[in-house]
C-alpha cells in the first residue's frame, strides 16, 4: 500500500550533542574564574614566580609547599595572601587533605576583608570537593556580597554552584544571573551564561513554570521564557521564528547573548528527523492483525493532520504476519527500497534481534521492547504499551499518597507475574512494603479463595473455630479483615475487575483503596457495567482521559475514515498517532533527558538505551466513569522501563 511520494531531508547531527556534553562538563568543574596571582599580591620574589609556573603545569603540591615557605618570610598582608594561594593551588581532588590542612593553620582574626572573602571561598571550594554544599554554603552566606569588590565574582560564582549541588537550583541560577553584572572578561560571561542556560535545561518543565508563577526578576523571566521556547516541541522553523520574535518584543531589555538564542535554532536543525520514505511493518494478519489495524488507523490520521513533517512522507506498508523472523526479512526489505524510516516491528522477539545489531542502517521505533532494558542498537528507538510501565505508576500514585503496605491481586500467568514483579520492586524502591500477593483464576467468576487469603479472612475463621472447641458452644461470629494494610493493588481486565471488587466489599473490604492500570478499562463508556469498579484509583492514555481539543479533531477523523478496531483498541490507535508524530522529536528527546513530548498515549521522555516511557494521567471511577485526577510528580528521571 502506497501514498503519494515527497522529498525532504533527513536532517541527522550530532553537532548539538557535543555542546550538551561540553557545557556539562564546565558545569562540573571545581573552579568558575583562575584566580590572577598577579592581583593578589606582587612580590617579585623568583620563588612565587616559579610557583606559579609550577601551579600552571599541575604541580599543584610543589607550588603549594613553595608558596606556604615563602610566607614565612613576608610581614601581612603579603604572608596570609600566600597562604591562602597555598591552599587554592591544591584544592584538587587528590590533594585536598593538604588544602584542609593549609586553611585550617590561617587565622581568619589577622584577614583584611578582601583576603577573608579570599578565605571563605577556598573553603567552600573545598566543601564542594568533599561534596559538602551545605558546609560550603555555610563557609559564604549572603552576608559576605558586597564585604569585598575584587572577590565578589568569585564568592557569587561559588555560591552559585553550592546553591545548585544543594539543591536550590533556581537560587544558583539567580546568583548567576547576578554575576553577570560582576563579569568584565568576554570568555567568563560566555562560560557563566551557558551554566546558567545548561541549569535550565536541566530542569524539568513543570519546576521552571513554578519559577515564572512566582518570580519578579526581569532577567529570570527573560530566560524562564527563552527556555519554554527551547523545551516546546514545535512543529516546524516557522513556530520557533515566531516564538523567538515575540519573546524579543517582551523582554527587549534583556541581557541574554546571541549565542545563546541561536542555539534554539541550532539546536532544531540537528535533531529533527524529516523522513521522505516511512516503511510500517505491522502484523496486520495473524493474531495480531486486529491491533495493527489500529495502530495503522492512527498511523494514518496522524499523517492527515501533523504538520512538524511537511510535505508529508510516502508511507509503505508491510504486512510481517506472526513471524518475527519474517518481520527481520521485511525490515531488510523496506531498507533496500528506499525507506528511511522504519515504524516496527511489533513482535517482541523480532524487536530483541533489532536490538542485538549494533547500528541499524536507519532511524527505527519498534512499537515493542526487547525486554532487555541494558540492549540496544544505535538508530533503534522502542515505544509500545507496556504494561509494568503502568503497575510500576501504581506504586508511584501509592508512595505519592503516602500509602506504604500493599496487598496485591494478579491472575494466574505470566502477565501477572510481570505486573507483581514491576509494581513490587518499584513499591520497594519507594520505601513500601508488599505485606501479601495472591492469585485468582481468570477463567472463574468467584475469587473469593484468593481474596479471603489476601485478607486473611482464613485466620479469623480458624481463630472463631478454635474458641469454639474450647468452650463447647456456637458463638456469634463476624469475620474480621486484616487491618495492616493501606490500599489493594489489582491487575485485571474489565470483566475480572468487575467481580473483584464488589467482592472485596463484600469481603469487609469496602473501605480499602483499589488502584490499577489501565487493563480495567476498556476505553469504551459502559456506564451501567462500571458501576462495579467505582472507587477504583487508576493510570490511563491521555486520549481517552483528556478534553484536549486537538486530540478531539483526531478522534473525529479517526471515527470517520477508519475500521471499528481503532474504535475497539482506542489505545493502540493511540500508539499509532505517536508514533508517527513523535518522529520528528526522537534525536532531541534521546539528548536531553529533561525533554517532554506530549503525546496521546502519554507524556513521553527516553531514556539512556533509547526507550520511550509513557508518564500516564490519573483517574477514579465514580458512578460508572472515569473521573481525571490530579497529577503527580515525575518520577520518569529515576526510573529505566524494562
Amino acid at each position: 500500500m502506497q501514498i503519494t511520494q515527497h522529498q525532504y531531508s533527513l536532517k541527522n547531527s550530532f553537532a548539538l550533542v557535543f555542546i550538551t556534553l561540553f557545557t556539562v562538563l564546565m558545569l562540573s568543574s571545581c573552579a568558575d574564574f583562575s584566580l590572577d596571582a598577579s592581583n593578589v599580591f606582587n612580590t617579585g620574589n623568583a620563588q612565587t614566580r616559579k610557583a606559579e609556573k609550577l601551579l600552571n603545569a599541575g604541580k599543584y603540591q610543589e607550588a603549594a609547599a613553595i608558596f606556604w615557605s615563602e610566607s614565612e618570610n613576608q610581614p601581612s598582608p603579603q604572608k596570609e595572601a600566600l597562604q591562602i594561594r597555598a591552599a587554592e593551588a591544591v584544592l584538587q581532588p587528590g590533594t585536598k587533605l593538604q588544602a584542609q590542612q593549609y586553611l585550617s593553620a590561617i587565622d581568619e582574626s589577622t584577614l583584611n576583608q578582601d583576603l577573608f572573602v579570599r578565605k571563605r571561598v577556598a573553603t567552600a571550594e573545598l566543601a564542594l570537593l568533599n561534596g559538602q554544599p551545605q558546609l560550603a554554603l555555610n563557609a559564604v552566606p549572603e552576608k559576605l556580597i558586597n564585604l569585598s569588590d575584587k572577590y565578589d565574582p568569585h564568592l557569587f560564582a561559588v555560591r552559585a554552584k553550592a546553591l545548585n549541588s544543594a539543591g536550590q537550583v533556581k537560587q544558583s541560577i539567580e546568583t548567576r544571573i547576578a554575576l553577570n553584572n560582576l563579569l568584565k572578561k568576554p570568555a567568563q560571561l560566555k562560560k557563566n551564561n551557558e551554566l546558567i542556560w545548561q541549569s535550565l535545561l536541566n530542569t524539568n518543565t513543570e519546576e521552571l513554570n513554578s519559577w515564572s508563577q512566582n518570580n519578579s526578576n526581569f532577567e529570570l523571566a527573560a530566560w524562564l521564557s527563552l527556555v519554554a521556547i527551547q523545551k516546546q516541541l514545535h512543529a516546524n522553523q516557522a513556530s520557533i521564528d515566531n516564538a523567538i520574535q515575540q519573546w524579543r518584543k517582551r523582554y527587549s531589555g534583556h541581557r541574554i547573548p546571541n549565542h545563546i538564542i541561536d542555539s534554539i535554532n541550532q539546536d532544531y536543525a540537528a535533531f529533527h528527523i524529516a523522513p521522505n520514505k516511512i516503511a510500517l511493518l505491522l502484523p496486520l494478519t495473524g493474531r495480531y492483525g486486529k491491533v495493527a489495524e489500529a495502530v495503522y488507523s492512527g498511523i494514518i490520521t496522524a499523517r492527515e493532520f501533523d504538520e512538524a513533517i511537511n510535505p508529508p512522507p510516502e508511507l509503505v506498508v508491510y504486512d510481517t504476519g506472526d513471524d518475527p523472523i519474517s518481520a527481520i526479512s521485511y525490515y531488510r526489505r523496506a531498507v533496500n527500497e528506499g525507506a528511511d524510516f522504519i515504524i516496527g516491528p511489533f513482535q517482541k522477539d523480532a524487536v530483541r534481534t533489532l536490538a542485538s545489531q549494533g547500528t541499524l542502517p536507519v532511524p527505527t521505533l519498534s512499537l515493542n521492547y526487547s525486554g532487555d532494558a541494558l540492549t540496544g542498537a544505535n538508530n533503534l528507538y522502542q515505544f509500545g504499551l507496556l504494561p509494568e510501565d503502568e503497575a510500576k505508576q501504581v506504586a508511584e500514585r501509592a508512595a505519592f499518597e503516602n500509602k506504604s503496605t500493599a496487598l496485591v491481586l494478579v491472575p494466574e500467568g505470566e502477565w501477572g507475574s510481570r505486573l507483581l514483579s514491576a509494581f513490587s520492586s518499584r513499591f520497594l524502591e519507594l520505601g513500601g512494603t508488599v505485606l501479601q500477593s495472591e492469585r485468582y483464576f481468570p477463567q472463574d467468576a468467584d475469587y473469593s479463595v484468593a481474596i479471603k487469603t489476601l485478607l486473611q479472612l482464613n485466620q479469623s475463621e480458624l481463630r472463631r473455630r478454635k474458641l469454639q472447641s474450647i468452650i463447647k458452644t456456637e458463638i456469634e461470629f463476624e469475620p474480621r479483615r486484616r487491618q495492616d494494610a493501606d490500599f489493594v493493588f489489582i491487575a485485571a481486565s474489565p470483566q475480572q475487575a468487575r467481580l473483584i471488587r464488589p467482592q472485596l466489599s463484600y469481603h469487609f473490604a469496602s473501605d480499602l483503596p483499589v488502584f490499577a492500570t489501565s487493563h480495567i478499562f476498556s476505553g469504551n463508556e459502559n456506564i451501567s457495567a462500571d458501576q462495579d469498579i467505582n472507587g477504583i484509583t487508576y493510570c490511563d492514555v491521555p486520549w481517552l482521559l483528556t478534553d484536549d481539543p486537538s486530540m478531539a479533531l483526531l478522534k473525529d477523523s479517526l471515527d470517520l475514515q477508519v475500521s471499528s478496531s481503532s474504535s475497539r483498541l482506542p489505545r493502540f490507535a493511540a500508539l499509532g498517532i505517536d508514533a508517527y508524530q513523535v518522529i520528528p522529536h526522537l534525536q532531541r528527546l534521546a539528548a536531553n533527558e529533561f525533554d517532554r513530548y506530549d503525546g496521546t498515549t502519554g507524556k513521553l521522555s527516553i531514556d539512556s538505551q533509547n526507550r520511550i516511557y509513557r508518564e500516564l494521567v490519573w483517574a477514579k471511577f465514580n458512578k460508572g466513569k472515569p473521573e481525571t485526577l490530579g497529577s503527580i510528580p515525575d518520577y520518569s528521571a529515576q526510573l529505566e522501563p524494562n
